[in-house]
């Protein structure tokens, strides 16, 4: 059984229950380790001695390893199984982020440099996983929930950027921050998987490629298809547009209003506000909808939104264009994960091949911003989202289902079953009616 494709039997409600929430759960604990570190990025660079030009290098190592995981994830959910995988991402998400945190303490780049490596690598192992069970969980719940665990990613985000800041405002120091968070957050994430997986084992032998090129040849054989291509951009455009915001924004308002730090973060909390909020409803707008509406209403808004915060004359102008991005950033991301994983088969291997170009997105998008706001005002630049917005638009039909999640078939389906009854009855009542002697020869009927 494929791990990905998740037990043959659906459960019961209880269950269902456990399994959506503990998969909830592992988001926003993977948000929160993710905000955990970045809350703290300036104590860091103090702590090692780096610019913000050498930062950036040793980040890149956090890159590398997203990209070595991302070829061999979906093969090893298929070959081990979901449970196996987070159990063991969780040990090594754990190791890998208490060498971080010694590195920091000593003042270690490389100690860093290798920490970030294997933060990523294992942050892969565990996204890929657990969006394949999300997907299990919509599938199994017939709705679009798949906005609500990335939502949770969200919350967890904002949770941990909160206590982060708390921390630092009271003098704590990065490598005890990490720490307290790496035993806290690690033995909650091992509590969940349990709840979270119904089923998790791995697919039949038959079906995992053996052999030193096992693994590349899954990715392979997902990079060759068409509709995966067209879904990762999606999600590259996606990850572009909540990524800039993240990245730029709260710089782009510091550098055009003379203002301070703080009013330029609550731009962005305002973005990411909007953003939770989208998710929330996300299951009630897709149902609504469907996929593909849902995904360019959402690309008009990023759009708009843009193009608001990149020419307003004023902190309430440049306001409801946060809004507006925000409210339309918030669904790409899901949407994309859930259209990969539409093949349950194939779910953990398309998941892994759509997450590189969200990878690729986050890599190469901010440094494109960056350079571009050289050349013009920050917020100018940021018109790059408007430009993903507009791909994802001409893109969206390719996250199309067959599935109950497409309100379109949804409606034909009923339609048809509607035309089935009418004709049922009408059968009905004729075969009740006694025909009338003579009328049938009289019209060309039985007897010619």
């Amino acid at each position: 059984m494929n791990a990905a494709a998740g037990p043959l039997t659906e459960p019961a409600g209880t269950r269902l229950a456990q399994a959506r929430w503990g998969t909830m759960g592992l988001f926003f604990i993977m948000g929160a380790f993710l905000a955990t570190f970045l809350s703290r990025v300036p104590s860091v660079t103090e702590a090692l001695h780096v610019t913000t030009g050498r930062f950036a290098v040793l980040m890149l190592m956090g890159a590398l390893g997203a990209f070595v995981a991302l070829l061999v994830t979906g093969w090893a959910v298929a070959r081990f199984g979901t449970r196996r995988i987070l159990w063991w991402s969780t040990f090594t998400y754990a190791a890998a982020f208490l060498l971080m945190a010694w590195s920091v303490a000593v003042g270690s780049q490389g100690a860093f440099a290798i920490g970030q490596f294997f933060i990523s690598f294992s942050f892969a192992f565990t996204n890929v996983p657990i969006n394949a069970e999300a997907a299990n969980v919509e599938r199994w719940m017939k709705r679009a929930v798949m906005p609500h665990f990335h939502a949770a990613f969200s919350v967890g985000m904002a949770i941990g950027l909160a206590l982060g800041a708390v921390v630092s405002h009271f003098g704590m120091s990065p490598t005890l921050h990490y720490v307290i968070v790496v035993a806290v957050l690690s033995a909650v994430r091992l509590a969940l998987i349990g709840p979270a997986v119904y089923d998790g084992s791995p697919a039949p032998a038959a079906e995992v490629p053996r052999g030193i090129g096992g693994p590349f040849k899954t990715a392979r054989d997902e990079y060759r298809e068409r509709r995966v291509l067209l879904i990762g951009l999606i999600v590259f455009a996606a990850s572009t547009i909540e990524g800039a915001a993240a990245t730029w924004t709260s710089l782009a308002v510091v550098e055009s209003f003379s203002t301070t730090e703080a009013i330029g973060d609550i731009f962005y909390w305002v973005f990411l506000v909007a953003m939770v909020t989208t998710r929330g409803l996300g299951a009630q707008i897709i149902g609504r909808l469907g996929r593909v509406v849902s995904l360019r209403v959402s690309a008009v808004l990023v759009a708009v939104g843009g193009a608001m915060f990149a020419f307003g004359p004023t902190f309430a102008v440049i306001g409801v264009g946060m809004v507006l991005w925000g409210l339309g950033a918030g669904l790409g991301v899901p949407i994309g994960f859930s259209a990969a994983s539409d093949d349950p088969r194939r779910a953990a291997a398309r998941v892994a091949a759509v997450s590189s170009f969200s990878t690729i997105a986050g890599l190469v998008m901010p440094q494109v911003i960056g350079h571009l706001g050289e050349l013009v005002e920050l917020r100018v630049a940021l018109l790059v989202v408007a430009a993903a917005a507009l791909l994802s638009f001409l893109l969206a039909r390719a996250v199309r289902t067959e599935g109950p999640l497409l309100r379109s078939h949804r409606l034909l389906a009923k339609r048809l079953e509607d035309r089935a009854a009418r004709d049922e009855a009408a059968v009905v009542i004729a075969d009740a009616v006694e025909p009338v002697p003579g009328v049938a020869d009289a019209e060309g009927g039985e007897g010619r």
